[in-house]
């Protein structure tokens, strides 16, 4: 069988199914999030901007994935950089994190250091999905004209 070019590059079609998931809210609008690592569906029931949900009725309005990967190290240098090119959105969040959008399917990719020990061991997980949360609110705000 021969695959066409869409189906040979796209890396969303040919990613890993995540084992863990849940359902919430970001600024109105349904987000499921997958991942390997529960730490990030904790932190993102504490966020202010992510409410959890019961299953959604309708089917999700956004999906993402997020690969969490433990450190012992806290994250430093961070800082969040913002792209927007086309239908496309994408956050580089310090070393070895980023978060990338497609505006059009509604569908999210990115990976995020999960810091394993210490008094501030979540703060870095929270802070990357406020950022999530806020960078994408904006990116749909504006593909449609609401600013």
């Amino acid at each position: 069988m021969k695959l066409s070019n869409r189906e040979a590059t796209d890396m969303m079609q040919r990613r890993t199914p995540l084992p863990l998931g849940g359902n919430f809210v970001v600024s109105g609008r349904a987000v499921v999030i997958h991942t390997n690592c529960a730490v990030i569906l904790r932190e993102a029931c504490k966020a202010s901007l992510l409410t959890p949900v019961g299953d959604a009725q309708h089917g999700p309005a956004m999906q993402w994935e997020i690969v969490g990967s433990l450190d012992t190290r806290p994250v430093e240098g961070w800082d969040s950089n913002v792209t927007l090119a086309g239908r496309s959105l994408y956050l580089s969040m310090g070393p070895q994190q980023w978060f990338a959008f497609d505006l059009e399917t509604h569908q999210g990719a990115g990976f995020v250091t999960v810091c394993a020990t210490g008094p501030n061991r979540n703060t870095n997980t929270q802070r990357y999905l406020l950022s999530i949360a806020r960078n994408v609110t904006a990116g749909l705000r504006s593909e449609v004209g609401i600013v």
